[in-house]
């Protein structure tokens, strides 16, 4: 399966812990609707929480916390000889 542009830049994300539930994942979105969506969606799938059972501090928690992502990647090699292709 390709991924489309939007998959692959995300730039807003979600600390699960930071919303109150006890989860070490971070939740990203293409934008900050997308990223509230998709912790909601997260809520359902990890937790068991379906929508109608989220309440209106847990949203207000969720929407607080929604955060621009800094992504670390690692450093480009220094040379095209330190690529190491393995095929």
């Amino acid at each position: 399966m390709s991924q489309t542009y939007e998959n692959c830049i995300q730039l807003f994300c979600v600390r699960c812990d930071d919303v109150g539930l006890d989860c070490n994942c971070t939740i990203h979105g293409i934008n900050e609707e997308a990223a509230i969506a998709s912790v909601i969606s997260h809520m359902f799938e990890n937790h068991a929480i379906r929508q109608e059972e989220i309440t209106a501090c847990m949203r207000l928690k969720i929407i607080e916390n929604v955060r621009i992502c800094v992504h670390h990647h690692p450093p480009l090699p220094a040379s095209p000889s330190s690529y190491k292709n393995h095929f």
